[in-house]
């Protein structure tokens, strides 16, 4: 349990660097986040860019949540990439839940 939990966290942290490393002042890399490009908006939706992150996440740490969840296995590259949707979906409904639950709204 506690080995899923410090997945969750890594791939939580992952997220929110790649999303506050200011990538369109990369020399070449920084044009393909001018505008409405697609790795502008990947790189702005959190639960899009979860899915990426922890798809890859889950090949280094070998975290399968499909054998985890269901007992049985089927294709490495698509379970680990049900796995990542799962983490991505998990921490962002979470996420979303803690700023809602500890944010300030001002009406005016």
């Amino acid at each position: 349990m506690l080995d899923v939990i410090g997945f969750l966290l890594v791939g939580k942290l992952l997220v929110w660097v790649l999303q506050k490393f200011p990538m369109q002042k990369l020399f070449i890399v920084g044009k393909f986040f001018d505008g409405g490009r697609f790795l502008r908006e990947l790189f702005e939706c959190s639960l899009c860019l979860g899915v990426w992150v922890f798809w890859g996440l889950s090949f280094i740490t070998k975290t399968n949540f499909v054998t985890l969840l269901f007992g049985r296995s089927g294709l490495f590259i698509f379970d680990q990439l049900v796995t990542g949707a799962i983490a991505s979906f998990v921490v962002y409904v979470f996420s979303v839940g803690w700023t809602t639950l500890f944010s300030t709204i001002v009406l005016e």
